[in-house]
């Protein structure tokens, strides 16, 4: 979707900050994976892993973002949900 910048303006909070919370944890419980093992089928670092599962991010990294969405074969939005704090 392309907005126009007044639009975009409009949808951003410019008082709070847009958080990323993961829904990996979920994910995990429901393929029966710990974190070693998504860590071994995907090559997403064991640390990253819990650092998305723990908490509140700012940022995502893309490289992993790319790799655990196609292992679990979902969307980003599926893959996180965002927030405005």
């Amino acid at each position: 979707m392309i907005w126009e910048t007044s639009e975009a303006e409009e949808w951003i909070d410019k008082e709070k900050e847009l958080y990323f919370y993961s829904n990996l944890e979920a994910l995990m419980a429901e393929k029966g994976l710990s974190i070693a093992e998504l860590s071994d089928r995907t090559g997403v670092a064991q640390s990253t892993i819990r650092s998305l599962i723990r908490g509140r991010l700012k940022r995502l990294d893309s490289i992993s973002t790319g790799k655990l969405a196609q292992f679990f074969e979902c969307k980003l939005d599926e893959l996180y949900v965002m927030k405005w704090e």
